[in-house]
């Protein structure tokens, strides 16, 4: 939530010099230096690319002679404590409008998205000067993962995200955002100027930054996802640097340490990198694509040519390659599929564990146990959805180290303090007694720093739960799942670990 006592401390420790900046910058017209200011504002949340990006629009705005609309809108001069209900018409009316024109440049309800996403930097910031305490720049392109962390920590009710088939409610999107924030600013008597502060200086470092989301020590890879890029730009390039963090479009199911593979279609129509993913996947309805994640520590292997996956044995009968690598992007591969690619590029990555061969085994990797046992489960004992996380990141020490539990049942984080009611990690199959204890240990530690009541391990085998009364030592509860069929076994468990 909000804390009055610690933003004064962040306005007289300098916090008053980022508020002025954006005063004078956004009452008629900005300053050449504004480019700059927000970019170092920026850089400590976003990777370069990102604020190159928005560098340059800010870039362009500041070097007309005045601040100017491209459309022609329903003027509105709104100060001080206008009504919520006046703002809210203020800011449809200009969205409405806005739409309506670009409609008659673009002719597409796609074209139109894709327009205001590209310029998303320049309008919203125009839209500032001219409509003073009506909208707010927005500075999170290709971030809506850090502003929804901000929401989160700091109690702003963002609104309901559109689908992504509804281009013009992901534009307008940008107008409820504003409406939000106004809400937010009459709540906690926050000046226009200062909430610009808080969103993009103080609450940011609050957070952590980059490190919020950017995860250096990745876990141990689930999934692995193929991804497209074009063969002569700088997609191609990207994989010579070893050290650079990218945004790409991806599958919903992408998680942080997932391997992604880089087909890049032209000129080459080659499959030519293995990547990381370096955030947890997330929706972006200001990002084109939807689906959004981090990659880096590119690996560049033998590149092999779609001629030659075409031939394989392997790779052959995949159905994304019968297409011709058509809508490539998310496409996920079996292990095997994976792995036959790791043979025969030789790049050295991890490779995903196989399932046994073996008639009586159903789940060939962790996510399907997350997926086919552990989430009907949770439903089962009174979970929705939104009610736990998985893969929560949970910084410890400097930045230098993290914990990632594969799912957390209540949880929640502010300013490196983290908890949880309960945590559960996700095994594909525990075959033996010493692999129980080593997961058992692992989990135990989650369960220390959250202080959750119990800690669970699924596998396909079976689930244990232990008890934070013993430290999480010993099972107080351990059944398979088909005894989990049973009425007064299941009770058993959700007497433990069900929602209350």
């Amino acid at each position: 939530m909000f804390n009055k006592y610690i933003w004064d401390l962040y306005k007289q420790s300098g916090g008053t010099q980022v508020v002025n900046m954006f005063q004078q910058n956004l009452t008629r017209k900005l300053q050449k230096t504004y480019a700059d200011e927000i970019k170092l504002l920026q850089l400590r949340y976003a990777i370069e690319d990102v604020a190159a990006d928005n560098y340059e629009q800010l870039l362009e705005l500041s070097t007309e002679k005045k601040s100017k609309s491209k459309t022609v809108f329903i003027p509105c001069a709104i100060r001080g404590t206008t009504p919520v209900k006046e703002i809210h018409q203020a800011i449809d009316s200009v969205m409405q409008d806005a739409i309506r024109c670009w409609m008659k440049e673009d002719g597409r309800e796609q074209d139109v998205l894709a327009g205001f996403i590209d310029s998303l930097s320049y309008t919203s910031t125009n839209w500032a000067i001219l409509y003073p305490g009506v909208f707010t720049p927005y500075y999170f392109s290709k971030n809506y993962n850090v502003l929804t962390t901000i929401a989160d920590t700091f109690g702003i009710e963002l609104p309901a995200l559109p689908k992504k088939s509804d281009y013009f409610g992901r534009v307008r999107h940008y107008g409820e955002l504003c409406k939000a924030f106004y809400r937010f600013r009459q709540k906690n008597a926050l000046g226009f100027y200062d909430f610009c502060a808080f969103l993009y200086d103080f609450a940011p470092q609050y957070i952590g930054g980059k490190d919020s989301y950017i995860i250096e020590k990745l876990p141990e890879p689930k999934s692995a996802f193929f991804v497209g890029g074009g063969g002569d730009n700088a997609d191609a390039t990207a994989e010579n640097e070893p050290n650079k963090i990218s945004y790409w479009q991806c599958n919903t199911n992408t998680r942080a340490g997932d391997l992604i593979v880089m087909y890049l279609r032209t000129p080459v129509s080659a499959i030519s990198s293995v990547w990381r993913s370096k955030s947890v996947g997330f929706i972006d309805p200001f990002f084109y694509y939807y689906h959004c994640t981090y990659v880096g520590n590119p690996v560049k292997g033998k590149r092999i040519p779609l001629q030659r996956i075409k031939g394989d044995a392997v790779l052959g009968k995949m159905p994304i390659v019968k297409k011709n690598m058509q809508g490539i992007n998310g496409i996920e591969l079996r292990p095997s599929e994976y792995n036959r690619i790791v043979d025969l590029t030789c790049t050295g990555v991890p490779k995903l564990e196989s399932a046994t061969v073996s008639s009586a085994t159903v789940y060939e990797n962790e996510k399907a146990v997350e997926e086919k046992l552990i989430k009907p489960l949770l439903s089962r004992l009174g979970y929705a959805e939104d009610e736990y996380v998985q893969q929560m990141y949970i910084e410890i020490g400097n930045h230098n180290h993290a914990l990632i539990p594969d799912f957390v049942i209540h949880p929640q984080s502010a300013s490196g303090h983290y908890s949880g009611d309960i945590i559960i990690e996700a095994k594909r199959s525990i075959s033996s007694t010493k692999q129980l204890l080593e997961v058992k240990s692992q989990v135990r530690s989650y369960a220390k720093l959250l202080g959750a009541r119990f800690s669970v391990i699924a596998s396909q085998e079976k689930v244990w739960v232990m008890s934070a009364k013993d430290d999480y030592s010993e099972c107080v509860f351990e059944n398979d799942w088909d005894a989990l069929a049973d009425t007064d076994t299941f009770q058993m468990l959700n007497h433990l670990i069900g929602n209350r």
